[in-house]
């Protein structure tokens, strides 16, 4: 199972804001969890939250024109994101270069144990090419595999160099509600061709359902 967290979030922010690009959470978390998340793109920052259950996770993010929330299932290539001022739902396609962030033979050796945030982590290398570029930097991940901190940058085959920090706070541990990781009763669905514009995703071209 893959779920990805470091370019997660990384990738959702722009994607609403342009650029199609959403997220799993690197790493299993093997537990139940919700934290508020702190995101550093390119020098931006942004504040969200996000819950987590073994297998699936809700990340929102509050922005100037919507609050997209994003519901992510491991094994699965297509996500929902909840557009919850116009009570519609999309489906989306992550892009593959982010699948690969799921992999386990991601991580490189561990390189020693940090307290983040009140949790003891294991700080791991990270060091990998990929057909979309290269991943380098650092991921520190809770006994339970919660990614507490990432620190890293991405550059892609024409070398622009993207950098990302990641890190979680106020991480509190227990099974979460199963309605947060399921579109709410009543949403309406875009046609592809609205939503596309609307928020520049790459659609999935069918439903997962």
């Amino acid at each position: 199972m893959r779920i990805f967290s470091l370019a997660a979030i990384a990738a959702t922010i722009p994607l609403i804001i342009a650029a199609p690009l959403p997220a799993e959470t690197l790493g299993d978390p093997r537990v139940g969890f919700t934290a508020e998340r702190v995101l550093v793109f390119d020098g931006r920052s942004y504040i969200g939250r996000m819950w987590n259950n073994p297998g699936e996770q809700r990340h929102e993010q509050a922005l100037p024109s919507l609050d997209p929330v994003f519901i992510l299932r491991a094994g699965s290539s297509i996500a929902d994101v909840l557009l919850t001022r116009l009570h519609t739902a999309v489906e989306f396609d992550l892009p593959k270069v982010l699948t690969v962030l799921g992999q386990p033979n991601l991580l490189g050796k561990a390189v020693g144990q940090d307290n983040v945030n009140g949790i003891t982590t294991t700080k791991y290398e990270v060091d990998k090419v990929i057909p979309e570029g290269r991943l380098t930097g650092a991921l520190w991940l809770s006994r339970d595999g919660i990614p507490m901190r990432c620190e890293g940058s991405y550059t892609n085959r024409k070398g622009k160099i993207s950098t990302v920090h990641w890190e979680l706070r106020n991480v509190h541990i227990g099974v979460q509600n199963a309605d947060l990781f399921e579109v709410p009763p009543g949403y309406t669905k875009l046609p592809a061709e609205a939503a596309s514009i609307l928020l520049g995703l790459r659609l999935a071209p069918h439903s997962k359902h």
